[in-house]
């Protein structure tokens, strides 16, 4: 109940206070955490370290700006509550709709992203402009913040589908030509598939090519970066990820994995301190947080 009434007045204190002054407390508020909160901090430079190449001082450096960056996603996701399509089109930036069209060529199109940028908002620009968006989304523990925060996404014109057994909800939704959107950097202790990443090797879930290889779906690695360490405004990054099938339904799951996260792997370079990874991803790095 204190964590639902919490999100409401931080959903209401976020729409009263000028956005700049909102920016300003939550890049305060992630900076506290990080120092705060021991963890997530370890486990943020560790993550940041494989993309910094092993630089200690740039992965700390990196680590506090992800913070930082999360605390204005924390601010955005609370104005999801109550915005309108005008200010979705204001706030993202983006003119390639014709790509999208063409890969959504009757099969639907798989859209797999990573916890990085404003990816509830890019989700929200493609319902504004007509696209039938499913999203697979976690349940909350308290069931009235649940209502809440999947309302609000509903709002924006979001199909929500709880996670846990979708494969026949998700088959229909792709033969019926429509968008999926899932979230493809969550670790995997057991299952999954095993894939290259930043020279380590980590595994993810293999549900996604899967599905695209189960329908014939297009795959689209995307993300939603914030244009400014100030802005409000985002522009969508999107490549269709490409995979020779071989018919060998093992082998060709692991290879469309795998070119996902060669994409991923570009974006996260380009802006690194957007990517809000608080949990350990490689395996050696998960064993030394459960060592210590």
């Amino acid at each position: 109940m204190a964590i639902y009434w919490a999100f409401r007045l931080a959903a209401l204190w976020v729409r009263v206070f000028p956005l700049r002054a909102s920016y300003a407390l939550a890049r305060l508020g992630g900076l506290c955490v990080f120092f705060l909160w021991r963890g997530g901090r370890r486990r943020c430079i560790a993550n940041m370290r494989r993309v910094a190449g092993g630089d200690e001082s740039a992965a700390r450096r990196l680590a506090r700006r992800s913070f930082g960056y999360y605390g204005l996603y924390i601010v955005d996701f609370l104005r999801l509550t109550d915005v309108s399509a005008r200010e979705v089109r204001r706030r993202v930036i983006f003119d390639e709709w014709q790509q999208l069209d063409e890969a959504r060529a009757g099969s639907g199109v798989l859209f797999v992203t990573i916890h990085f940028g404003n990816w509830d908002l890019g989700a929200a620009s493609m319902t504004e402009r007509g696209y039938p968006v499913s999203v697979i989304a976690d349940a909350f523990a308290e069931p009235r913040l649940h209502d809440l925060v999947f309302s609000s996404r509903r709002r924006i014109g979001l199909r929500i589908l709880p996670a846990g057994h979708l494969s026949l909800r998700l088959v229909r939704a792709l033969r019926h030509n429509e968008i999926v959107g899932v979230l493809a950097d969550v670790p995997q202790p057991e299952g999954g598939v095993e894939v290259d990443f930043f020279g380590g090797t980590i595994a993810v879930p293999d549900g996604a090519a899967r599905l695209a290889l189960r329908t014939g779906a297009s795959v689209v690695a995307a993300t939603v970066p914030r244009l400014g360490p100030w802005s409000d405004q985002f522009t969508g990054d999107f490549q269709l990820v490409e995979c020779e099938r071989t018919g060998d339904r093992e082998h060709d799951v692991r290879s469309l994995t795998q070119a996902m996260f060669r994409v991923f792997e570009e974006m996260v370079r380009a802006r690194p301190e957007q990517w809000y990874i608080f949990r350990p991803l490689w395996p050696e790095d998960a064993a030394a947080e459960a060592a210590s």
